[in-house]
C-alpha cells in the first residue's frame, strides 16, 4: 500500500477554471482508474483558534489567497502509481491546467510540488456519513 501527499505550488489560488478541473479530475480517475483506491483534493483550511471556537464562525480562505494545492491518494502497489501518473486523464490534466501553477525549473512542464511517498503502517477508515451530534439533556 502507498499513500501519496503531493503539494502543488500555485501562481495565483484557485481560479474557478481550476477549481471546476479539480473536481472532474476526481471524477475521472474515480471511473478510469481501479487501481487508484483514494484520490482526495485539499484546500487550505481557516485554523481554529481555540477550543471552544465554533467551526460556523470560522471564516473560509478566499480562493484566491490559497498557496497549493494538497492531493492525498492511495494506491495497492507501485505499479498502481505509475499507471496514475502515466495515464491519460493526469497527463492532460498536468499539460493543460500547469498554467495555474509554478512551474518546476528542475522538470519543465511539471508543477513546482513537494511530494511525500508513506507507506502505511496501522490506521483505518470510515465510510462518509452524517456527523454524529451531541445531545444535551
Amino acid at each position: 500500500m502507498i499513500t501519496v501527499v503531493s503539494r502543488w505550488k500555485l501562481k495565483h489560488g484557485v481560479p474557478l477554471e481550476l477549481a471546476t478541473a479539480l473536481r472532474e479530475a476526481a471524477y475521472n480517475y474515480e471511473k478510469s482508474e481501479p487501481g487508484t483506491d483514494l484520490y482526495f483534493v485539499n484546500l487550505s483550511a481557516p485554523k481554529p483558534l481555540g477550543p471552544d471556537l465554533h467551526p460556523a464562525s470560522m471564516a473560509p480562505i478566499n480562493p484566491a489567497d490559497q498557496q497549493e494545492v494538497v492531493f492525498v491518494e492511495k494506491y495497492p502497489d507501485a505499479e498502481a502509481f505509475a499507471t496514475h501518473v502515466n495515464g491519460p486523464v493526469f497527463t492532460e490534466f498536468r499539460t493543460r491546467y500547469l498554467k495555474f501553477f509554478q512551474e518546476d525549473p528542475n522538470q519543465p512542464g511539471w508543477p513546482k510540488r513537494e511530494t511525500l511517498f508513506l507507506a502505511e503502517q496501522s490506521g483505518f477508515s470510515r465510510p462518509a456519513g452524517p456527523t454524529s451530534k451531541k445531545t444535551s439533556s
